[in-house]
Order: structure tokens, then sequence, then C-alpha cells
């Protein structure tokens, strides 16, 4: 079985599926609790924040590379949706701080579900260290 390098078209998938996962859990949230904004409801706290968690996996595993860009497109997607929403004010940085940080456990998923799926998939690893091959 041959190796393959995850080319620019998984990264682009893979952040595409995050950012899209994020406006839709923001949109649905919001909807869901009549809510301005999804993380204002504890609703967003028990089921969104771990679906988001759960998409920004699935983003590192299709984009097998750059955990910081899969792993916080599903937090931009919703930060993006609820500017769209409420639109920019003086608390924008402040959404974006909050983002930036509770967006750091999206970098961790995104990095656990890239090492998966270089396992998996056997896939060349980037920079020249040697490839990996997965089961089989």
């Amino acid at each position: 079985m041959g190796q393959r390098t995850p080319g620019r078209s998984s990264l682009l998938t893979g952040v595409a599926l995050g950012a899209a996962s994020g406006v839709a859990i923001e949109i649905g949230i919001g909807a869901a609790s009549h809510r301005r904004e999804a993380w204002d409801s504890g609703l967003y706290w028990s089921m969104g924040l771990p679906l988001m968690l759960l998409a920004a996996l699935v983003c590192g595993f299709v984009a097998r590379r750059r955990a910081a860009v899969t792993g916080y497109s599903p937090f931009a997607g919703g930060l993006a949706a609820m500017v769209v929403k409420t639109g920019t004010g003086s608390m924008l940085p402040l959404g974006v701080i909050f983002m930036a940080v509770v967006g750091l456990s999206g970098v961790a998923a995104a990095f656990v579900g890239g090492m998966a799926g270089r396992w998996m998939l056997g896939v060349a690893e980037q920079g020249g260290r040697g490839t990996r091959s997965g089961p089989g």
C-alpha cells in the first residue's frame, strides 16, 4: 500500500468542514436557546462546545496537518456567524480573545485527530522525518 501525503485540498476540506460546523452550531444553539449569542446559553457549554471539539477532531483527521488552523476553524466559524447575526460592536475584541482561549481545546482535539489520521491512513510525515504506516 502506497504512502499518501496530505495535500492542500485535505487541509481546505478540513477547515471548510470546521467552519461550517461552527456556523451551524452557533445558529442552532442560538435558535434553540433564544439567545442572541450562543455562548450566553448553558446549552452551548453542554452541547455546543463538545460538538465543536468533535468537529475539530474530525477536521484534524481529514487534514492530518496544521492542527492550529483546523482546530480553530469551528470556533472561527461560530464567531463569524455571531458577528453576522449581531453585528460588530465594542465587545468583538473580547469575543476574539475568548474564542482564542476556548479554541485551544479545539487545537488539541485537531492534533489528536491528525495523529489518528496519519496512523490510520498511513500518511507520510512532512519534513522528511520518515514515514508512518497504518494498520494492515
